[in-house]
């Protein structure tokens, strides 16, 4: 009987100590942050969160799970994602838009606003529309259209094409830069350019660009206009940065976060299909679930084609409009009506996702030596520096690398000495 007993209490005790490992399975390896180029203090401060607040931590509630909500371009990528796809379309000429529909996305005056800003050379919005309507007619009628007989490398080398691929950009810049559109309108407006597509071709465009980039050297490149095509506008300049790059610190992050139990969210202001090709599921490492991107969207028509415009009823992802979308797609309609954990930033449009959410632990702060309202919560970090537990934290990187720097500074595209605040 009583070695009946002492089975029996084995048994059990095995039974109790295979149960208790079971729950500690909600917890994969790796559960810390691999080392690689976090600074020193921001690697312990992370490190601190997640095994606080991460499963098996003293403030864990799996009823509760924590969240991180992250900012995209900038954050989790080096360089701008939606803007590389832009000029990828654009330089390629991937459009599915007739003329009337082109002049149609075009307007002349926006909110009252009839001119571009003075870093824009205050060029009035009706000179450089006419200018891409005449361009674009001229594209359609010889390559785009039905009637086309141009070939790619023909078309390429008319100044129309020339002309084109500078002024689409430079007035998508104008937009973002000008008082009274800016930001909610340039983000808005450049998707519109994918009209006549599917969002699967508009994915597979994407795909294609994303991989372009991520091979393209980093580099600052300049367009002129050309000198011998009689405009409204005459000769404009157009630069950009080349190049995307992939963080693994912020892959990593990303995989350590899910492995301790705190679910991540992507809230980006460029367009949801582009941003889900980039960190989805088993493409480029990032692993993060569709239904977990939050970021702008258009509306479609009954034949599964987008059309200009934006999707009905949902928010403009930039700003307060971040908030507003955590609010209703993480708080509202999926029942987590806490805040978040933590959130990754780099820029104005992030401030608000950044300190509007009074039980927020951590926010990183992507270094890119800006002013503006982004600009001081950089200097909270600094300012936070000796706080075991701070609320904002700063990571550097050198833009001509795209690689991340062991340190609070960063090295700005085209420099060479490293630089703290603005």
């Amino acid at each position: 009987m009583m070695k009946s007993k002492s089975s029996a209490i084995i048994i059990f005790c095995l039974l109790l100590q295979f149960s208790t490992s079971c729950v500690k399975c909600e917890c994969h390896k790796p559960d810390s942050l691999d080392r690689l180029n976090w600074s020193e203090r921001n690697y312990q401060v992370i490190n601190s969160l997640i095994d606080n607040y991460g499963c098996g931590g003293k403030y864990y509630n799996k009823e509760r799970r924590p969240y991180a909500v992250l900012d995209w371009d900038q954050t989790c990528v080096h360089f701008d994602t939606e803007e590389a796809l832009m000029r990828y379309q654009v330089f390629n000429l991937r459009f599915k838009v007739t003329k009337e529909q082109f002049k149609d996305i075009l307007r002349d005056n926006i909110n009252g606003v009839t001119k571009l800003s003075a870093d824009y050379n205050n060029i009035s919005l009706s000179d450089i529309n006419q200018d891409l309507v005449s361009d674009y007619n001229f594209i359609y009628d010889h390559f785009l259209g039905p009637n086309g007989t141009m070939a790619p490398y023909d078309i390429k080398v008319t100044p129309q094409y020339k002309d084109f691929i500078v002024k689409i950009p430079f007035l998508y810049d104008g937009y973002c830069a000008t008082p009274g559109i800016g930001d909610s309108y340039g983000y808005t407006w450049v998707l519109y350019l994918f009209a006549g597509h599917t969002i699967n071709e508009i994915k597979k465009m994407a795909g294609e660009a994303i991989s372009y980039e991520l091979s393209n050297k980093l580099s600052r490149e300049t367009l002129l206009s050309p000198l011998d095509l009689p405009t409204k506008t005459g000769v404009l300049s157009y630069s950009y940065k080349s190049g995307l790059r992939i963080f693994p610190e912020m892959q990593n992050l990303i995989a350590t976060f899910k492995n301790r139990g705190i679910d991540v969210f992507i809230v980006s202001a460029s367009f949801k299909p582009v941003v889900e090709v980039f960190s989805g599921i088993g493409t480029f490492g990032y692993n993060v679930p569709a239904d977990h991107v939050l970021a702008m969207e258009l509306d479609v028509d009954a034949g599964g084609k987008i059309v200009p415009l934006y999707k009905q009823g949902w928010i403009k992802t930039v700003r307060q409009g971040k908030v507003d979308a955590i609010e209703r797609v993480i708080k509202q309609e999926s029942g987590r009506n806490w805040d978040p954990l933590f959130s990754a930033v780099d820029s104005d449009g992030d401030y608000e996702m950044a300190t509007k959410f009074p039980g927020m632990k951590l926010v990183l702060i992507w270094n890119r030596v800006k002013g503006g309202d982004i600009g001081k919560l950089c200097i909270k970090a600094v300012e936070q520096l000796g706080d075991p537990m701070p609320q904002y934290i700063l990571q550097g990187r050198d833009e001509n690398t795209g690689m991340v720097l062991p340190c609070l500074e960063s090295i700005l595209f085209g420099k060479t000495e490293k630089q703290l605040l603005k």
